[in-house]
């Protein structure tokens, strides 16, 4: 499971907003009773501004991709933590390359994983740095080129999973 590291608690959260308003709104009480009144709307403005950007990076502090190595298949699922996975690509085992690659001719851009398979491509890890996409790139290469522990099971034709 890949996510961002996210270490804002939502009640962190409340109280980072909570001190920001307290902050906000003392300064511009104080100012507003010396006459300069204009400044009240403003700062209500920039509180709705922080609440906005705080909401947004709550939100995206959820976002996960679930890779998930099987003997046949890889799998990647995308989503956002306690809603299930909005998008999934399944890709066979056999024919999955994992790539890390540049995002343009510098040497200093950061870098994208991506998993190659028959022509098809998936960025995974863009919530990571860089030296974490090359202990997955390595750790996904390790995976992918050992032999599966067990074959899937053949079942006969008139059985189903589950049956037996």
């Amino acid at each position: 499971m890949i996510g961002p590291n996210a270490s804002l608690s939502r009640r962190g959260a409340m109280w980072f907003m909570g001190s920001v308003g307290v902050v906000t709104l003392g300064s511009a009480t104080g100012f507003a009773l010396k006459g300069f009144w204009p400044v009240l709307p403003f700062a209500g403005l920039e509180l709705v501004a922080v609440g906005w950007g705080l909401k947004l990076s709550m939100r995206r502090s959820l976002y996960r991709e679930v890779i998930t190595v099987g003997n046949r298949t890889v799998r990647v699922e995308f989503g956002m933590a306690g809603e299930g996975a909005s998008a999934q690509v399944e890709l066979p085992r056999a024919w999955t390359r994992t790539r890390l690659e540049r995002t343009s001719g510098n040497r200093h851009a950061p870098t994208r994983l991506v998993l190659c398979s028959s022509g098809q491509i998936t960025v995974v890890g863009q919530c990571l740095t860089d030296p974490e996409r090359e202990q997955l790139a390595a750790r996904l290469n390790e995976v992918l080129r050992a032999t599966p522990a067990h074959p899937d099971p053949v079942l006969p034709a008139h059985m189903t999973p589950g049956e037996g």
